[in-house]
């Protein structure tokens, strides 16, 4: 378990320099997406698939976080937040744990 001070660390230095909401989700979004080690087993509504990073092309303050997955051999868009990801190096785990806790605030 990630304590709270922790998640605000991470959370400080993904939202360094941002002056409104917007770029807090910027700085959020590309944060993860260089932290974490894709690609990554997850699953999305109970099936497997395969997570192979963030579409920042996709992704607003509307949508949410969008990552790019592959299931069945087809590469899919879907939202991060209803990902859930299994067994993960600690450094993605804190990252993703940090997306968790910032889109639930």
């Amino acid at each position: 378990m990630i304590s709270e001070e922790r998640l605000q660390e991470l959370l400080d230095e993904a939202i360094v320099d941002c002056y409104d909401e917007e770029e807090e989700f910027s700085g959020v979004l590309i944060s993860v997406d260089e932290n974490v080690a894709w690609p990554l087993p997850a699953q999305l509504a109970g099936m497997p698939v395969e997570v192979l990073g963030l579409d920042e092309s996709a992704s607003n303050l509307r949508r949410g976080i969008q990552a790019r997955i592959r299931r069945d051999g087809k590469v899919q868009r879907a939202s991060l937040i209803d990902l859930t990801f299994g067994d993960v190096d600690e450094n993605s785990a804190e990252w993703l744990a940090l997306f968790h806790w910032w889109a639930s605030a």
